[in-house]
């Protein structure tokens, strides 16, 4: 069984053949490892080109075999951030593809195989970072880079704005929001954060995050506006 679905874009066949477009975005996604991390395959449903975000443990092989089947050819290879969960399958992924890797430059450090579980991860290196307002175009998605710290001092959501599509890597959970007890973490950058999002965009966009099912930003527009209000991080619900 491939741990892939199918892509989210599919037509719904209850609306006329003629108001579908002749192409949309595609994305397929797989939980892996031990952590069950989200990886996305993106493309634009025309261009060959697409992007990897957050290869995890045991991702490469299978990511490898999607972008084969779906005739693709690997842009990028892009992590949310640093932890070990989402760039375990790095250097494989980028070294079988020969795609760059991308990742903020607050948590480049932790491309480095040190880790505190045991496993042996290969060491993967950056060539270009994710940063603030930078546009990364993959055939014709562009996806906005917002620097949302909190969860780790360089967590990033990748947006694409005509789509309504977030990549929220470890930022936003259906229902909840990222840890901020690890090293990195930050609970008054995890309030901005949120604010942020709450604030400028729109309640329709549709949150793929680095664990669990996707979500709306309006689904979980109630609890995060209870924690901009209150200033402090509290239990969602």
């Amino acid at each position: 069984m491939v741990p892939y679905s199918q892509p989210m874009s599919e037509a719904d066949p209850t609306v006329e053949r003629a108001t579908i477009p002749d192409h949309h975005p595609r994305l397929e996604v797989g939980a892996f490892g031990p952590w069950q991390t989200n990886a996305y395959l993106v493309w634009d449903g025309r261009s060959p080109d697409a992007v990897v975000v957050d290869p995890g443990l045991g991702a490469a092989d299978p990511l490898l075999a999607r972008v084969a089947a779906n005739g693709l050819r690997l842009h990028l290879v892009a992590n949310s951030h640093g932890h070990i969960d989402h760039v375990f399958d790095n250097a494989p992924l980028v070294r079988a593809s020969g795609a760059p890797l991308a990742i903020h430059a607050a948590d480049e450090y932790r491309l480095t195989a040190s880790n505190t579980y045991g496993l042996e991860m290969e060491p993967s290196h950056a060539t270009r970072h994710l940063a603030e307002g930078e546009q990364l175009r993959i055939g014709e998605l562009v996806l906005d880079v917002l620097h949302t710290p909190g969860h780790t001092e360089g967590s990033v959501c990748l947006y694409e704005e005509r789509h309504g599509l977030l990549l929220a890597g470890d930022m936003l959970f259906r229902g909840s929001y990222g840890r901020t007890d690890l090293p990195g973490g930050d609970d008054q950058a995890m309030i901005a954060s949120l604010a942020r999002l709450a604030r400028q965009l729109p309640p329709g966009v549709r949150v793929l995050p680095g664990h669990g099912p996707e979500t709306t930003l309006e689904q979980e527009m109630p609890w995060m506006q209870r924690i901009v209000e209150a200033g402090r991080l509290l239990i969602p619900g």
